[in-house]
């Protein structure tokens, strides 16, 4: 029983990651691309704690620990570029909108 939880569990973080780097690469805004990358972050770290919990190893922790400050650096340094030039945040005309609001 609990090698099948751990084997979804597993498979819905992997699927979860593979969503969200097609959002990073195709992303309609910045804003899209850094919540994605976030969570791809976050992903591959509930990734590891599955396979650390499957193993019954801690082998896993100093990395786990390494690649969530690693996202969160990701994050803090995408804001502060962001933050130094505000027209990246332009919005990319959708369906829907107005070109005044595109704008």
């Amino acid at each position: 029983m609990m090698t099948s939880v751990v084997i979804l569990t597993f498979a819905l973080l992997a699927a979860a990651s593979v969503l969200a780097l097609v959002r990073v690469l195709i992303g309609p805004t910045i804003i899209d691309r850094i919540i994605a990358f976030d969570l791809v972050a976050i992903s591959i770290v509930g990734m590891m704690v599955v396979l650390s919990v499957w193993w019954k190893t801690q082998l896993f922790i100093e990395i786990m620990l390494i690649f969530s400050l690693l996202g969160f650096v990701g994050t803090v340094a995408f804001v502060c570029y962001l933050h130094n030039d505000p027209t990246k945040l332009k919005r990319v005309g959708r369906k829907g909108t107005s070109k005044k609001e595109a704008q």
